[in-house]
């Protein structure tokens, strides 16, 4: 359901359902960030165990890089498939009222052509 709030001469259409989303995705991205600065960043920023010929400090300023890159192209595949989905429902939509249009102009056609063969009929009759 998608629910309108008037700002002046503006309407802001919003879906609650990408609000959560959303939020847990910057706060993923922000201690993400914070992970590489004081307080936490001197936890982990020793050069002792070297991984792959790299110090322990790089390897974790690529491991939050490559972090940060999973999680947008996830929430960028999320919000895609969410378009798309919508793209579907208002097809739908449109088709559902496109049928409901015909079948009130049929039963109008209908109705003209039993009301135009009463009279012949009770023409002939007659």
């Amino acid at each position: 359901m998608i629910s309108k709030k008037q700002h002046g001469l503006m309407y802001s259409v919003q879906q609650p359902s990408k609000k959560p989303v959303v939020r847990w995705f910057i706060a993923f991205l922000v201690l993400i960030q914070f992970s590489l600065i004081w307080p936490i960043y001197p936890l982990v920023g020793y050069i002792e165990p070297i991984i792959l010929g790299m110090p322990f400090s790089i390897v974790w300023v690529l491991l939050c890089l490559l972090l940060s890159f999973s999680g947008l192209l996830a929430y960028f595949l999320w919000e895609e498939q969410g378009q798309k989905r919508q793209g579907q429902e208002q097809q739908r939509q449109q088709q559902q009222s496109h049928d409901v249009l015909s079948k009130v102009e049929q039963s109008k056609i209908l109705t003209k052509d039993t009301t135009t063969n009463v009279s012949f009929s009770g023409g002939v009759k007659s």
